[in-house]
């Protein structure tokens, strides 16, 4: 059986770059209409203005996203490899990739700001997930994914609105997320936002948030969750067999769970299913996390009563969104 085409466009090798390279080719988002399978192998044709012949590159799906209002049908791929290492020969580091890497070891602060897009169109609100006086995080726009260079007004928490021009890094459009790089703003709005992003990232206390579980039998999975989570004030507890996360469940009563579906014990599962069947637990939101497959764990998600599901490896940005969506 031949391998099914598909193709990506970019509109500058920076781009290329974050997308596929920064993330050593895991989950990129191919746009597509016919949805391959999910462990099918794929071939990509990636364009770029400053490459001087389009790449071949070869991936295998992870996962399929169906079209929404706010964004494309398409798949989740991971580039094999050979065709990674291709790609670098290709495209090098392009100085705005080495900008971007550079912009991470500026001070930046988890957060929940609104912004609009002034230009090249005006669209809704959106939300400003993470800030600095560098760049920031997007939340709620899939349409950037369209384009390269644009103006913002960031709503800062004193109302102060803050205009910047920025320069679209990278997208995630299934999550709408983008990546954006500050590229002109005036000295006193640089000011007001350095002096916002010093007060939100001010070291938080357990008080400041709310309990989270985290049970999973792969300490490298709890160590990751627990950095991520607790960068936004919340207490994270972590279990490493299905048995003991219940007994914490029951004790602690958290506001949100994230279980492997398979762990030493009871399985996540049977401890979902166990937390349905009790008045004091049901309410509580509970994300499944497995490699198994986007498909099998939505089915699975769905058969144990789970409210959501997150696919391995995990990502910093579709985490931080699933604790945003569920405990704020």
């Amino acid at each position: 059986m031949g391998q099914m085409g598909l193709k990506l466009t970019y509109l500058d090798r920076s781009r290329l770059w974050a997308d596929l390279l920064s993330l050593e080719g895991d989950r990129v988002f191919v746009p597509t209409e016919a949805l391959p399978r999910i462990g099918e192998i794929v071939s990509i044709t990636v364009a770029a203005p400053e490459l001087t012949a389009p790449l071949s590159l070869t991936g295998i799906v992870q996962g399929q996203r169906p079209m929404t209002a706010k964004s494309p049908a398409g798949v989740l791929v991971h580039i094999d490899a050979p065709s990674l290492e291709l790609c670098r020969a290709a495209v090098g580091t392009p100085r705005d990739a080495a900008v971007r890497l550079a912009g991470r070891k500026a001070l930046r602060a988890d957060c929940s700001l609104m912004v609009r897009i002034l230009t090249p169109r005006p669209s809704g609100d959106c939300l400003v997930k993470s800030l600095s006086a560098t760049g920031f995080t997007l939340k709620g726009d899939a349409s950037l994914a369209d384009e390269l260079k644009v103006t913002v007004l960031i709503t800062l928490p004193d109302g102060y609105e803050a205009a910047a021009a920025a320069q679209v890094v990278w997208v995630r459009p299934e999550l709408q997320l983008a990546g954006l790089k500050i590229t002109g703003i005036d000295p006193e709005a640089e000011r007001r936002i350095t002096e916002t992003v010093k007060g939100l990232a001010v070291t938080p206390t357990a008080s400041t948030g709310v309990t989270i579980v985290v049970a999973d039998d792969d300490r490298s999975i709890l160590d990751f969750a627990f950095r991520a989570i607790s960068k936004s004030g919340h207490r994270v507890l972590r279990a490493e067999r299905g048995d003991t996360a219940l007994a914490l469940i029951r004790q602690e009563h958290p506001r949100m769970v994230f279980l492997d579906v398979l762990m030493p014990g009871l399985d996540g599962l049977e401890v979902c299913k166990a937390m349905r069947g009790d008045d004091q637990l049901a309410r509580i939101p509970v994300v499944l996390l497995s490699a198994m497959g986007e498909a099998r764990l939505k089915d699975a998600a769905q058969q144990s009563g789970a409210n959501d599901f997150l696919t391995k490896p995990m990502h910093l940005e579709a985490l931080r969104a699933l604790v945003t969506k569920y405990v704020g």
